[in-house]
């Protein structure tokens, strides 16, 4: 019984140290069990492959389409098929439905699309006589600096080299836009498939280098050309022939884009698609551009296409400047530009890009200084949001929020005026150019293809929203603008009289006009030298006498303000006319007034050609006597030397046209 009782404590024991060892053998297998498991994720989380890094496209191409509205494009809205090869790129890109540019001219607004720096931090605000300042560095310096081949083709004498635009291109093909076409008010232009067949060909020579291509296309700025091969719809009136001129370079673009297929670029291209400024259309008594600041002739396209990461076929409806571009094709492009980023105005617009409902919140500085430049009226400076349009133009305050922009609210809107203002305030202190001082303007060998413009130096000094107060709102001379921009047709199209008509005109309501006054004299001058056969002597003499008198009155007016660097040359051709019309008292007159050795020399030359028969050899010497004492320096010397031997061997001088 001892026995039993013993053998079943044992048992008992056994029973309770089982139950203890099953326990512990359950945790055991537990914990194998989730360490297994834990090795397992572990395993699937290094077999997991981390994140592909970012791939820049290998190529890009920007191609600029000069005066092209948005609105005027169906991607943006139009009703006309002006654009179906743009209309598809954008669909697979991105679109950036509310892009501005800070400037509606040719040359500052692209120097801002290669720099990030608007015109208020480059100073460049005409198309002839600004030059970008050496210590801002282009987009195409950087790229070139970071391997890639670098070509710029241009299609107009206003992106000719000498400005800075050509800085960093190793192709930058402007031959056949360089020198002007007598007779024209505009620039010299080449069509759409010439410029991008000089694109194609560089291209096609690269090999598998990578490049950054430049384009610019000029066939919608005026004066518009009718293409039949576009349809019917695009002939006629001015509106549809600038229609027919985008049809004509979309259709060359399809056809480009076709070729970089070929040449097996297509997909490894970044592509951007943008313009430099509008064109008024008549909208605000404005044919062309660069006078006023509406959505007409600052709302410009931006179409990406090539990006990747991004949404084929979004749209962004926040606002994007011109001065974005750089930025985010930098980003875009994967390039490094630490220092490059330091002189930026802009922003990266990548992030709306990759989400297209995010607003970034951007406003644009916009403004013009052509009025000022050339018909010394005021400056106009303005802000753009989303919402409205807000200007500052002399002691003249507008403020839109209407789509058309024809209702100035300003009086009711005091606190969006206000914050406009403060803004632009806040810009004019800290968007500083990189130099003081300022710039002379670029010589132009060929002249000048803008008559009525005015050479004027380029300025660095601290501006304010003040600054012009004083000088009427060029949209108070609205109505005066538009008769002298119809003039300015006219000239382009050499209807030479119906042109100067339209001055005459203008001039008897307004005759301290200055644009209308050179223009005069300019279409005049035209006339003569080309049609003096069939305008007869008389005629010729009549127009010479009006062409010398508008002179005489823009140099008055020049000099009183800040053309006064134009008032030698104006004085000097002025002294040409009263050559021709051997008007020896009022060059005599003009001489004694300047310090100017070429009107000397003129007054030497009426002299000889007037003198009595027989004084000649007399007057021949006074003019030898006079140019030993010019130096050699001088221009008109060489010339001089030439008509001197010809009064020196007794030799008639003919210089007036009607004389040849």
């Amino acid at each position: 019984m001892a026995d039993q009782a013993e053998q079943e404590s044992n048992q008992s024991v056994l029973k309770k140290r089982g139950g203890i060892w099953t326990v512990i053998g359950l945790l055991l297998v537990a914990g194998i069990v989730v360490v297994g498991v834990m090795k397992f994720m572990d395993s699937q989380k290094s077999e997991t492959p981390p994140a592909p890094e970012y791939k820049a496209p290998k190529h890009l191409i920007v191609i600029s389409i000069d005066t092209l509205r948005s609105d005027h494009l169906g991607c943006y809205g139009y009703g006309k098929k002006t654009s179906p090869t743009i209309d598809a790129l954008a669909k697979e890109g991105v679109v950036f439905e509310n892009h501005y540019t800070c400037y509606p001219l040719t040359l500052p607004a692209h120097l801002t699309q290669l720099t990030g720096v608007s015109s208020l931090g480059h100073r460049v605000r005409d198309n002839l006589y600004h030059r970008l300042p050496d210590e801002i560095q282009t987009l195409p310096e950087l790229m070139k600096d970071q391997g890639f081949r670098t070509g710029a083709f241009v299609s107009a004498h206003t992106l000719k080299s000498g400005s800075g635009i050509e800085r960093g291109f190793e192709v930058y093909d402007d031959k056949s836009v360089r020198t002007l076409e007598p007779g024209r008010l505009t620039v010299n232009e080449r069509k759409a498939p010439e410029t991008l067949k000089l694109a194609q060909d560089w291209l096609g020579s690269l090999g598998s280098d990578r490049f950054f291509c430049f384009i610019h296309l000029f066939d919608p700025h005026a004066p518009y050309f009718q293409h039949p091969e576009v349809g019917d719809e695009f002939q006629g009136n001015d509106l549809a022939r600038y229609d027919g001129e985008i049809a004509y370079v979309d259709q060359a673009i399809g056809r480009f884009v076709l070729e970089l297929k070929k040449l097996g670029l297509w997909d490894d291209t970044l592509l951007v698609i943008t313009s430099d400024h509008g064109e008024g259309l008549g909208q605000h008594s404005e044919l062309t551009h660069g006078y006023f600041c509406y959505d007409s002739t600052t709302h410009v396209p931006l179409i990406i296409h090539g990006a990747p990461e991004i949404e084929p076929g979004a749209r962004v409806a926040g606002i994007a400047r011109n001065y974005d571009l750089a930025p985010t094709l930098v980003e875009l492009m994967g390039l490094e530009a630490k220092e490059f980023g330091k002189q930026v105005h802009g922003l990266s617009l990548v992030p709306a890009m990759r989400d297209p409902a995010k607003d970034m919140g951007l406003s644009v500085y916009i403004e013009s200084h052509y009025a000022w430049l050339n018909a010394n009226w005021a400056k106009i400076r303005g802000l753009r949001t989303k919402d409205s349009l807000t200007l500052f133009s002399g002691s003249e305050v507008l403020h839109f929020t209407d789509a058309d922009q024809n209702k100035n609210v300003a009086g009711e809107n005091a606190e969006a005026v206000t914050a406009a203002r403060v803004e632009i305030d806040r810009l004019l202190k800290s968007w500083l150019p990189p130099r003081e001082g300022s710039l002379e303007v670029r010589e132009s060998t060929a002249g000048t293809p803008y008559p009525g413009e005015s050479p004027v130096a380029q300025s660095f000094d601290p501006e304010n929203l003040n600054d012009t107060q004083n000088l009427p709102s060029p949209h108070s001379q609205a109505k005066v603008l538009l008769g002298y921009q119809q003039a300015e047709l006219d000239y382009d199209a050499q209807r030479f009289a119906t042109c100067a008509d339209h001055l005459r005109e203008l001039l008897k309501d307004n005759p301290d006009f200055v644009m209308a006054l050179k223009l005069l004299s300019a279409v005049n001058q035209g006339r003569v030298r080309s049609d003096w056969k069939q305008l007869g002597v008389a005629e010729c003499k009549r127009l010479t006498r009006e062409a010398a008198d508008a002179l005489k009155r823009t140099a008055e007016l020049a000099g009183k303000h800040h053309q006064q660097a134009a008032v030698a040359d104006i004085r000097r051709n002025q002294g040409l006319l009263l050559v021709w019309l051997n008007d020896k008292l009022a060059l005599r007159q003009l001489s004694e007034a300047t310090s100017d050795p070429a009107l000397d020399w003129m007054f030497h030359l009426v002299s000889y050609r007037v003198a009595a028969q027989g004084a000649e050899p007399e007057a021949a010497a006074a003019a030898a006597r006079f140019l030993e004492s010019v130096p050699a320096s001088e221009s008109f010397v060489k010339e001089a030397k030439t008509d001197l031997q010809r009064m020196q061997a007794g030799e008639s001088l003919k210089l007036a046209p009607w004389e040849q």
